[in-house]
């Protein structure tokens, strides 16, 4: 009897399932640039495995021993991911580009402490948006360790509960609260999802709906055996079904920028119709096929496989500077990381997990610390190095292949035949935001949200400090330094490249504060569609005085695809901020399309008619030339939309660097290209002032 039940506990078929979600991630991940809703199975299955097991302790009235499931659950899985992370860190400076190794290292601490998902939330990450970091992959695995302390919470309120009143059910219990869980997680999900899918789609709060409805599952199926009766036919067409949804879902419904929304369904729908109707290991029966010693040893082995999968095909598409392999390259990619999936279960998980088979709480408990002090050591490590490595954009000198804007100016005059490509590379785009400073320091005491965003990007005799830090700096400049301020979002930002390299020949101090989306806006007014800008220019404002800079720049129009809006509202406040001695430069927005001009080039066959585009706000009168008049002295603006798109064209690259991140964002390589003709017009506005 004891060896049924314990047959019965281990559902062969559900491991089996649990490999064809992650086959999915994977496949999806290689070649079609689409989401599966594998990933959601696969945290669905996950508490669906650990519901049953706690409610069995319930119902049976043995001890939950919360820290003891809390190390085990955590010693089990940390090493694998700690090989895994610290497997990318090493190898990143000869498989990754330069401009990534920060953001490698901040997003491999994230991984170990399982709050990756919020990192890529706080920094604006979409997971589909590009290149991606080697480590990103780890979002779900945040989300899944955060569940796993999370949950067995609920199971110890509702043993508490079940000691006052014995008579109540626990299986009631657990129902009711994962129940509530469900219903308030999913509407939050479809709120945010609607609102701002690139932040839900990390959202832990948006996901645990995932998570209740694999709880609300194990509860439904808990001691029902499969049944070969009456319906058994029946039985068999709804189990197989269920896996034709689970592999037809992401071909049939491009459900990508619908996640983590009621969409999600679907997929968990399909793999509950298996999990219902697979314990039946029947001929036909699709158990029978997922329960096979092949897929189910696979199953045992996803956990590496999800782990190892997106490194390595990151690594091949920067390598081959592309966005997705081939069909062949692809399947080699899969081949190798189940290889490799299988090698690390086989000769890592499982000796290990025999070694600590019998280990008390404190040995699992230390065996984890001491992985993600080994994460963070190394990561710290690869900081450093970054720190004492030059950055290869900013200094790189002009080269006759690569003039960028710098072919704009007068009097240029190509040297030699280009016959170089194009840079920055297609890996390096979502990584050519301008450089950040340091943190403003925490001395300034300016309001919230501005201290949060103010960085100094160059400050005379910063880089004599001991430390090499800004943490010195008075609020205060010291007099006959000329302070400049730039405020907005990340159309101001994208300039200060340009900015900064000017003032640090003229060894003025550059202070910069920016929200990505909030656009200039007066205070208390929400016109921004992204509600976090209320907060944010409550507290710009203030901090302008604060730090009473010489030269304030801002953003005073927003472009659109067809083209622009003038923010007067936003501009009347700014204009009050206006003073002696301060000069006020209110700069024209740059263009955006809906689709972008780098990647059209890229994805661009021969023959076909070149990526360009026209913009409104390239052959209009700048609208803001009037309203600075109005303004009164010490106001003037400063149109740079023909550094961008000379002659009133827009194209993917200018002298041979990549003008565009995206459908509007500016690289790099490319505004440090036009640093001297951004401060010829610069002061020239000045000047006008």
């Amino acid at each position: 009897m004891t060896t049924s039940v314990q047959a019965r506990q281990v559902r062969q078929d559900i491991q089996g399932l649990r490999f064809v979600a992650v086959l999915l991630v994977v496949v999806y991940h290689v070649w079609l640039d689409r989401v599966s809703g594998g990933v959601d199975i696969f945290l669905a299955l996950s508490a669906f495995f650990l519901t049953r097991s706690f409610a069995r302790k319930l119902e049976q009235g043995r001890p939950l021993a919360l820290f003891g499931y809390w190390t085990r659950t955590f010693a089990r899985i940390v090493p694998l991911a700690t090989l895994t992370i610290i497997a990318v860190v090493i190898t990143s400076p000869w498989l990754m580009p330069v401009t990534v190794w920060s953001d490698i290292a901040q997003q491999a601490i994230a991984s170990a402490l399982y709050y990756q998902n919020w990192w890529l939330a706080a920094n604006d990450v979409n997971y589909y948006g590009g290149a991606p970091i080697p480590l990103q992959h780890f979002w779900s695995l945040s989300i899944q360790g955060s569940v796993f302390l999370a949950w067995p919470l609920v199971f110890a309120a509702v043993a508490g509960v079940v000691r006052l009143r014995p008579s109540w059910r626990p299986r009631v219990l657990l129902a009711m609260a994962f129940g509530l869980i469900f219903v308030v997680s999913l509407a939050w999900s479809v709120w945010i999802t609607a609102t701002d899918q690139t932040f839900a789609y990390f959202d832990t709060r948006a996901r645990l709906w995932e998570f209740a409805f694999g709880s609300l599952l194990a509860l439904a199926t808990m001691g029902g055996a499969a049944a070969a009766g009456p319906g058994s036919r029946l039985r068999a067409a709804v189990g197989w079904a269920g896996l034709a949804g689970i592999l037809s879902v992401g071909v049939l419904i491009n459900v990508r920028d619908a996640f983590p929304g009621w969409i999600a369904l679907l997929p968990l729908t399909a793999a509950a119709a298996v999990v219902v109707v697979g314990d039946d290991p029947g001929r036909g029966r699709v158990g029978r096929l997922l329960g096979h010693r092949w897929v189910a040893g696979l199953g045992d082995a996803s956990y590496a496989l999800y782990l190892v999968h997106w490194p390595i095909l990151i690594a091949y598409v920067v390598s081959i500077d592309d966005d997705q392999p081939s069909l062949p390259a692809g399947g080699a990619i899969i081949a190798v990381s189940l290889v490799l999936a299988w090698l690390l279960h086989r000769f890592v998980e499982q000796p290990l997990r025999a070694l600590t088979s019998d280990w008390r709480p404190w040995r699992d408990a230390t065996l984890v610390a001491a992985c993600v002090v080994l994460v963070v050591g190394s990561a710290a490590g690869a900081q450093q190095f970054v720190r004492n490595r030059p950055d290869p954009v900013a200094t790189r000198a002009p080269t006759a292949q690569h003039p960028g804007a710098r072919v704009l100016l007068p009097g240029f005059r190509a040297e030699g035949e280009i016959t170089e490509p194009s840079i920055p590379t297609l890996a390096e785009l979502p990584h050519q935001w301008a450089l950040a400073g340091d943190p403003c320091p925490t001395s300034w005491g300016l309001p919230t949200r501005a201290q949060q965003q103010c960085h100094v990007l160059t400050s005379p005799g910063a880089s004599e400090s001991p430390s090499g830090t800004e943490d010195d700096l008075p609020l205060q400049v010291p007099e006959g330094t000329t302070r400049v301020l730039m405020v907005g979002n990340s159309h101001v930002q994208h300039w200060a490249t340009a900015i900064r390299r000017m003032a640090a020949e003229r060894r003025w101090q550059v202070v910069l504060i920016y929200e990505q989306n909030c656009y200039l806006q007066p205070t208390g007014d929400d016109s921004n569609p992204a509600k976090k800008c209320v907060g944010y220019w409550d507290d710009v404002f203030p901090a302008i005085e604060m730090l009473d800079p010489t030269l304030l720049l801002a953003l005073g129009t927003h472009s659109e695809y067809d083209g622009e809006t003038v923010l007067e509202a936003g501009l009347d406040e700014l204009f009050t901020h206006s003073k002696d001695g301060r000069t006020i430069v209110v700069m024209r927005d740059t263009p955006r399309f809906e689709v972008g001009l780098v990647q059209c080039d890229a994805a661009r066959n021969p023959g076909d008619p070149p990526c360009q585009a026209t913009h409104p706000v390239l052959d209009t009168p700048n609208p803001l030339t009037e309203l600075v008049g109005k303004g009164g002295d010490g106001m003037t603006t400063l149109d740079l939309g023909s550094l961008v798109c000379p002659d009133a064209l827009c194209v993917p690259a200018v002298g041979n660097v990549k003008v565009w991140m995206d459908q509007h964002h500016l690289t790099r390589a490319y505004i440090e290209t036009t640093t001297e003709l951004v401060e010829t017009r610069l002061m020239t506005a000045i000047e006008r002032a």
